[in-house]
């Protein structure tokens, strides 16, 4: 066989290949035999009938035909191994200029779209500001006053209701007037001003006191199922008021409500606590912005197939999650306020920078000499099962059944391909180092002691991913080691690249 490679532009190149008239041959032997399974010839045993009778029965390119598709896979994926070639997409074989005879062999072309080569910029030194990250003395405070809410006692009072008390009561209401029986509610306990029914019901309610009765008209809100927008004539009717009462923040607080024994001991663990969560999503956004830095210094062509494919499928979560709803995409888009025109515009854009993304990351990652373990994917498992509240070999079976094994590996590929950027990024503002081992957010010199019951649990879901990881792993090892299944099985289907940005 006779393989030649022809570049087109920087993603798309041509393949030539030519076989010899023997292997042709042998392959019309084989189709011909097939077909014998499958055509009754009187006086001959299933399978033995002569070819000259099995084109007779069925025509004279029968033959050729059943022998075509077959032996053009095997020929391109042996092209493929040869020239050491990995499609992004299915081939665009030119099917009219097909050579496929006994006497002169095959010979075909096909266009095939690849990755495109290119050196990653460096990546040491990107200098981005990180985002901010500190908590201020006011939103300790909102903090504060949230769980002096949440602690807050309630106790009726002999007075009229005002903004931020509590009413119980009973309320009905008819809309052309039919009583909405099933809507009635009764004992309810309804914050004034919080307008969870509807406006009038708060202005209605204060300085309304126990035993009275109110009727009034007012329009439902649009979004009330099947009756939104009408107007409904309400009763309610006041049963007591409660005025709320917060607690002080004195010590005796801090001990019912947390674990510490004094108010300052208790400002100083909600400010910690705020400040993990705010350095947290800032050193989030701080590896959005060191990947978008290092991004802008590369220009990439873009296989067209690979952002194809993730424009479909940011277009099949649209449709899928508009299936789950029982509804059509067209009314899901106008519920996210915009149009199907729109979304794909958006999902064009995202597709790619996100195609990118994957090209620079990978040609990154194969600079840098990274790879990914067994104990890498087993990682993976676990963080997904953790997030979606699954078990790992739950998560790995899905993985297993909907082909994903490389979309994962890619992902974490990836995802260490950010963290060497991070790790050489200059980020001006970041969180002081101390801080953040005061935090836990990073090791200290010295190994903290660790939970017993919780270091029990890390190692049997580690087993277990572990396990799972296994069964994957084997599944990627076999889709590797049968190159020759279909033309493009081979194309990157890894998921969105900068999905990894993104979890800390």
């Amino acid at each position: 066989m006779k393989t030649t490679l022809e570049n087109v532009d920087p993603t798309t190149v041509t393949l030539t290949v030519e076989v010899e008239p023997e292997r042709v041959r042998k392959a019309f032997a084989a189709a011909a035999k097939e077909l014998a399974k499958q055509v009754n010839v009187k006086g001959f045993r299933p399978g033995k009938a002569p070819r000259r009778l099995i084109e007779q029965r069925l025509g004279e390119g029968a033959v050729a035909q059943q022998a075509l598709e077959p032996s053009i896979n095997e020929f391109y994926g042996e092209a493929l191994e040869e020239v050491e070639l990995a499609p992004v997409a299915m081939p665009e074989i030119d099917v009219e200029n097909i050579v496929f005879d006994e006497d002169e062999g095959c010979r075909f072309t096909a266009t095939i779209q690849v990755r495109p080569e290119f050196d990653p910029p460096e990546h040491t030194g990107i200098g981005v500001t990180h985002p901010e990250w500190d908590v201020d003395q006011d939103a300790v405070d909102a903090e504060l006053q949230e769980l002096r809410e949440r602690f807050a006692e309630v106790d009726v009072v002999e007075r009229a209701a005002a903004k931020g008390d509590y009413v119980t009561i009973d309320l009905t209401f008819s809309v052309d007037g039919e009583v909405q029986e099933d809507q009635a509610v009764e004992d309810a306990m309804y914050e004034v001003g919080s307008q969870g029914v509807t406006p009038k019901l708060d202005e209605e309610l204060v300085g309304a006191s126990a035993g009275d009765e109110l009727t009034y008209t007012d329009d439902l809100p649009e979004d009330y199922p099947e009756i939104g927008g009408k107007e409904a004539e309400f009763t309610v009717t006041v049963k007591d008021v409660r005025a709320k009462t917060l607690p002080e923040l004195d010590d005796d607080f801090a001990i019912t409500a947390s674990e510490h024994d004094t108010i300052a001991e208790l400002r100083d663990g909600v400010r910690k606590d705020l400040l993990r969560r705010s350095i947290s999503e800032a050193r989030h956004g701080a590896r959005g912005r060191v990947l978008e830095a290092y991004l802008a210094l590369v220009d990439v062509p873009l296989p067209q197939a690979m952002v194809d494919n993730e424009i479909q499928t940011r277009v099949h979560q649209v449709e899928h999650q508009a299936q789950r709803f029982g509804v059509e995409p067209e009314q899901l888009y106008e519920m996210q306020g915009t149009t199907a025109e729109e979304f794909e515009q958006e999902a064009r854009t995202e597709a790619t920078n996100s195609v990118k993304a994957q090209l620079v990351l990978d040609e990154l990652a194969e600079q840098l000499g990274l790879d990914v373990t067994d104990q890498d994917v087993s990682n993976e498992i676990v963080r997904h099962a953790q997030s979606n509240e699954m078990q790992p070999q739950q998560v790995a079976e899905i993985i297993q059944q909907q082909g994903s094994v490389g979309a994962l590996v890619g992902d974490v590929l990836r995802r260490k391909a950010i963290d060497a950027l991070m790790d050489a990024a200059l980020l001006e503002g970041a969180p002081p180092e101390d801080l953040l081992v005061e935090l836990g957010l990073a090791p200290g010199e010295d190994d903290e002691p660790v939970d017993e019951a919780a270091a029990a649990r890390a190692v049997a879901a580690q087993a277990e991913a572990a396990q799972a990881a296994a069964v994957a792993e084997e599944a990627l090892e076999q889709d590797a080691d049968d190159p020759g299944d279909d033309p493009g099985d081979d194309a990157d289907d890894s998921s969105d690249a900068s999905s990894d940005d993104e979890e800390e």
